[in-house]
């Protein structure tokens, strides 16, 4: 289906829910956060330039594009009010450092090519502004409703394609909406897994992840506690038939951590009483899921060695551009370039070609290859840092759903960020920035 009639449609049925709402003068406002998240898998936008076949950048493909998220910055300014343009530095310390290190990366000798750079900034600081201009004329109870809104959307349609493929076979529902969809569906006929309106069964089992720790925070405080419990189990079926063991992991041990702070936020949760509470039942139902479930062949056998060796190989080229820039790295959203013009890098650990145009599969090590020792200690602060803080939240009782829905987004990206690199892809990371963005915004009021 071609992405122009795809948003056609999506937008006319938003019309069309904004007119109705109207007529019962309901509030409509959270229909944008809605019509955004939503519209997070497919990627909508515009390429105004094609790369060379060499141009490889990193996690984000060196295409400078008008986005959708671009189009609804223009849509909303209409209704933005002026303190939109009031901007704090001291409570945007994540956005001012990532900016910093956008700078330094532009600076850095051992960046081979701005152009991927570029990219990213744009991407990044369009996202910061549609938020930034929404926040002007919503408040915290539109901003959960409308990630409520299209995240229900979102785990119902995409249980119905799960169902479709591969649960009935029905592979048609995998070319609908990627091109590239079809191909890693079956995971080049290793193994089939559901990929909804994403291109890879992974990115479609992370995002449920996310969207899990979503209502599990609406669930446990009541708000829409029914549709929160049933929305919930949507996402957990969907993320079993992607069959992504990394994914398995991730949610299990996301929705411990979120209950767990959850029921301890008064509590020193680094206490041993504390940590043997958390630790022991995680590590059990690990060892039964892995060990002896029957989910164990796909960790233990299928192409599961395979995989792990991969990971290896990424490791250690890893380690290789951090031998070559360990302080700063070799610029943000620049490492396959650094890769290209550096082949041995890779022919030292292997002579497979996937590699060198391959992002590395752990996005922590990325970190580190990018911008060095000085930003994977940012990094580190800003995940755990801001753990804490959302935990202090909860405990005080504000701000409650968006901060354990903050912890569930922290903890998925560190775990599923150990295998993965999908953290950083563009079909997963304006959730992120979503949720950083407004949980940080209302932690501050």
């Amino acid at each position: 289906m071609g992405k122009g009639i795809l948003l056609f449609i999506i937008i006319s049925i938003y019309l069309l829910r904004t007119v109705i709402l109207k007529t019962k003068k309901k509030d409509t406002k959270y229909l944008w956060v809605s019509f955004f998240i939503f519209c997070i898998p497919f990627e909508f936008g515009k390429a105004l330039n094609t790369p060379k076949l060499n141009d490889i950048a990193g996690t984000v493909q060196p295409i400078y594009i008008i986005s959708l998220c671009i189009g609804l910055i223009v849509a909303v300014l209409p209704y933005a009010k002026r303190r939109f343009i009031n901007y704090s530095f001291k409570l945007n310390n994540w956005i001012n450092g990532f900016c910093v290190l956008l700078i330094v990366s532009f600076l850095n000798p051992y960046n081979t090519f701005y152009t991927g750079t570029w990219v990213l900034a744009i991407f990044f600081l369009s996202n910061i502004l549609l938020f930034k201009l929404l926040s002007s004329f919503l408040d915290e109870s539109d901003v959960v409703n409308g990630l409520f809104d299209g995240l229900k959307w979102l785990a119902y349609t995409q249980f119905f394609l799960a169902i479709c493929f591969p649960v009935l076979g029905i592979s048609a529902v995998t070319r609908l909406f990627h091109e590239s969809a079809e191909i890693w569906a079956t995971r080049l006929d290793t193994r089939s897994g559901a990929v909804g309106f994403f291109n890879h069964p992974g990115r479609l089992a992370l995002f449920m992840v996310i969207a899990s720790s979503f209502f599990l925070a609406t669930y446990l405080y009541n708000f829409k506690r029914k549709a929160s419990a049933i929305c919930l189990g949507i996402c957990i079926l969907t993320l079993f038939l992607t069959y992504s063991r990394t994914s398995y992991l991730a949610l299990i041990i996301t929705l411990f951590s979120c209950y767990y702070i959850d029921k301890n936020a008064q509590k020193n949760i680094f206490s041993i009483a504390n940590i043997l509470k958390f630790v022991v039942p995680t590590v059990l139902v690990l060892v039964y899921l892995i060990v002896y479930s029957p989910l164990s062949a796909l960790f233990l056998q299928s192409d599961s060695s395979d995989q792990y060796d991969n990971r290896m190989v990424h490791w250690l080229m890893a380690f290789n551009i951090f031998e070559a820039s360990p302080v700063i790295g070799v610029g943000l959203n620049a490492h396959l370039s650094y890769i290209s013009q550096h082949l041995g890098i890779v022919s030292q650990v292997t002579m497979d070609d996937f590699f060198s145009v391959n992002p590395i599969h752990n996005i922590h090590l990325i970190v580190l290859s990018e911008i060095g020792i000085v930003g994977i200690l940012i990094w580190v602060y800003f995940l755990f840092g801001n753990i804490f803080k959302a935990k202090k939240e909860i405990k005080e009782g504000r701000n409650e759903v968006l901060s354990l829905t903050l912890v569930g987004l922290f903890v998925a990206y560190i775990i599923y960020g150990l295998t993965g690199w999908a953290p950083f892809s563009t079909a997963i990371l304006p959730i992120f920035l979503f949720i950083t963005f407004f949980s940080i915004k209302y932690r501050n009021q």
